[in-house]
């Protein structure tokens, strides 16, 4: 993982702090020297659109994120402010507070006191500014990871490190190519190169330029990583993820679903789904706090997806497993290194259907059954939350499987086990699903080049 200093500025990210500049004041706090020690922007100049092409142009002896300083930017106050607000207008949050043990006074309390450093708040402020809802959404994982802390028992030191880790959970991500966030598209497998080091790059950013104790950093890189080893960037499991890791991960879970129908029964089915995806210590924890907040929470009625898409679902996992197992037999037997990324990939399909099956899903391809429209509506909900995670997960392995394949005859040769993962994708989505991967990460990140899968 590459260091700050004397690196390259990252595009992306320097072309959020100028469209910030233009509304906000943006000041250089020290001089801004090239690896040479030649000024380029002297101490209390204002950050404007002209500085862009000359700081992208050179490598800086310190890094830009530590020259520049916002003023009426993020800070506590709005923080605290956006907190409150959060727990007023959102029933599920305010019980999961109250559930946890913590109370919510006593969380908003805790928000208050964290500390962010220039660096810091001006990525706050970006991602404010440059994302609709961004600071709510790293407010909101920031309450429940104190939340989620508070379940696992932790000292108030490792709830501070989860709380800071939640609100700076995502902060990578403002090193990414905007192309690849946009709201609403569907990443193709190959393209989530650009995105799993996000929580890497994040972990640099805060051991650099936070001050924090190394836990922080720690927690942002394991947010999105699983107890089972299916998660990312390094698909590290069990006692390697540290306790306030798993907290924000499972914040990070929850916050995405706290603004749908019947969000704390969404969350318990999502947590449970795939056995071995979350620590049994942690579910037992959570599923307690959902289960007493969930009896006070009024039941919308929810739409369910309909009997075909859970009969089309069964099939294609059944069809997965088919092809999967012949190419183990195939030509892929040639490779020891395929054969095992086979074999790792066969057993999470078929923890899958497992999963499909332990959840009931397979009662509705049964030819006895008479499940329908008329069925019990909590039934029909569980369906759809069981199947819209199940899809989720193939989806994730056909993610790990593209980005374990670099070599092109390996591409070719895995590509349409990795397309029936991904689901049926139209014609032309189709055939991009077989583009060459991205170049191999020949730069820093943080100039904004290519990333591959895991970081350095």
């Amino acid at each position: 993982m590459p260091a700050l200093h004397a690196a390259p500025v990252n595009r992306h990210y320097l072309d959020k702090v100028m469209a910030v500049a233009e509304i906000m004041a943006v000041e250089v706090i020290v001089d801004i020297l090239d690896v040479r020690g030649l000024k380029l922007v002297a101490k209390g100049a204002q950050v404007t659109r002209a500085l862009q092409e000359k700081l992208i142009l050179h490598k800086l002896r310190q890094p830009f994120e530590s020259c520049v300083r916002v003023s009426g930017g993020v800070d506590q106050r709005a923080i605290a402010g956006i907190a409150g607000r959060l727990v007023e207008t959102s029933p599920s949050l305010a019980h999961i507070l109250r559930a946890s043990g913590k109370g919510g006074a006593a969380v908003l309390a805790q928000l208050a006191r964290l500390e962010f450093s220039d660096a810091l708040r001006m990525m706050l402020t970006v991602a404010d500014r440059n994302g609709a809802h961004a600071l709510e959404h790293a407010v909101l994982v920031s309450l429940l990871s104190v939340c989620m802390a508070q379940k696992l028992g932790l000292g108030e030191q490792d709830q501070m490190v989860a709380g800071l880790a939640g609100m700076l959970h995502d902060i990578g991500e403002l090193y990414v190519a905007p192309a690849f966030l946009a709201r609403g598209k569907r990443l193709l497998p190959h393209e989530w190169s650009h995105i799993v080091v996000h929580p890497r790059i994040g972990q640099m950013l805060i051991d650099e330029l936070g001050g924090y104790p190394a836990a922080v950093g720690r927690a942002v890189a394991e947010h999105h990583e699983r107890f089972d080893g299916s998660g990312y960037p390094r698909q590290i499991g069990g006692g390697q993820i540290s306790a306030p890791g798993q907290a924000v991960a499972v914040a990070e879970m929850i916050a995405g679903l706290l603004l749908t129908d019947h969000p704390l029964e969404r969350a318990e089915l999502a947590l449970k789904i795939i056995p071995g995806e979350y620590s049994h210590e942690l579910l037992s924890a959570i599923s307690g706090a959902l289960r007493m907040a969930a009896p006070d929470v009024a039941a919308d009625p929810v739409r369910a997806q309909g009997g075909e898409g859970v009969e089309h679902l069964f099939w294609r996992i059944a069809a997965i497993l088919d092809v999967g197992e012949g190419l183990m037999v195939g030509a892929a037997a040639k490779s020891p290194g395929m054969l095992e990324l086979l074999h790792k990939t066969m057993e999470r399909v078929r923890t899958i259907r497992r999963a499909f099956i332990s959840t009931g899903l397979d009662v509705y391809v049964r030819p006895e059954s008479d499940l329908g429209a008329g069925s019990d509506q909590m039934l029909l909900f569980e369906r759809e939350v069981a199947g819209r995670e199940i899809q989720w997960r193939l989806r994730d392995i056909a993610r790990d499987l593209a980005l374990q394949t670099s070599a092109p005859d390996e591409r070719v040769l895995l590509a349409p086990l990795v397309r029936m993962l991904d689901d049926d994708l139209p014609g032309a989505a189709r055939s991009k699903s077989l583009a060459p991967a991205p170049a191999a990460w020949s730069g820093s990140v943080l100039a904004g080049g290519s990333m591959r899968h895991g970081g350095a």
